[in-house]
């Protein structure tokens, strides 16, 4: 069992807090049984720190490393101060953007920078069925700790590309088949009209304050506004992004 933070593994765990560490390793953390259960099933867990008295019962492969660990050392190891008695490391997919369209049912986010609104959008699209997402260059890590947790699991559901500068994005859009619409709080046409969209099509969600900016309206086919009936002024990105999606999903599935 591991009793000191100050191992070296413990350290080199807890750096990949960091993006950069992120990004060079190829490697992330994943906290609680839920959402490490779902990188299970995807075979993307390298190791397993667990507090033998939190009596969880978790399956994982043979190979798997797993260690015990006392609990002031998985709190070191997380980014919360109660991590549920399970925190594992898991390689990082390396998707390309032409998978992450590849199926018909794309979501866009460019130059979202909250990880809580991210992981939120990316739970979001899982659950309406959408079948991959891309984030631009300049957006959050989605395999950062928050943006994991506001997921819930469902970062292994869905092929993610990051990194992808959004001309690119929208251009391996195209070549899939898909007309590529961005959510816009000024635009004329209304996201109900998505409900009866005839073809594939991406949606694209900007940033948190600014939404999306003349240049990146200039690559889209066009754009939809949420109607506001009270006197809010804007809805949160991530709460729009699942009026969007559910309202798409209908013709995404052909739902009435």
């Amino acid at each position: 069992m591991l009793t000191s933070t100050r191992n070296d593994r413990v350290r080199a765990v807890a750096a990949l807090s960091r993006r950069r560490e992120r990004r060079e390793q190829g490697r992330h953390v994943v906290e609680g049984p839920g959402p490490v259960t779902e990188a299970l099933a995807a075979g993307v867990v390298e190791e397993l720190f667990l507090d033998p008295e939190a009596g969880l019962e978790l399956a994982w492969p043979a190979g798997t490393t797993v260690t015990e660990v006392a609990p002031h050392v998985l709190e070191r190891l997380a980014d919360t101060a109660s991590p549920q008695g399970v925190v594992a490391v898991a390689r990082t997919p390396q998707v390309p953007v032409q998978d992450a369209v590849a199926g018909g049912r794309t979501v866009l986010l460019h130059a979202v920078s909250d990880p809580g609104n991210a992981g939120t959008i990316l739970r979001s699209a899982d659950a309406a069925g959408a079948s991959g997402l891309v984030l631009t260059t300049g957006s959050v890590d989605p395999y950062g700790p928050r943006a994991l947790r506001a997921a819930a699991g469902s970062t292994y559901h869905l092929p993610v590309a990051v990194e992808v500068g959004l001309d690119d994005a929208v251009a391996a859009c195209r070549d899939a088949g898909q007309r590529v619409l961005g959510l816009d709080a000024r635009a004329d046409a209304s996201v109900d009209d998505l409900a009866t969209e005839t073809r594939p099509t991406a949606l694209v969600l900007g940033n948190e304050a600014h939404g999306l900016d003349p240049a990146a309206l200039a690559l889209l086919d066009g754009t939809v506004a949420i109607p506001i009936h009270g006197r809010a002024e804007s809805l949160n990105v991530a709460a729009a992004a699942a009026v969007a999606l559910y309202t798409l999903a209908r013709s995404w599935h052909g739902a009435p």
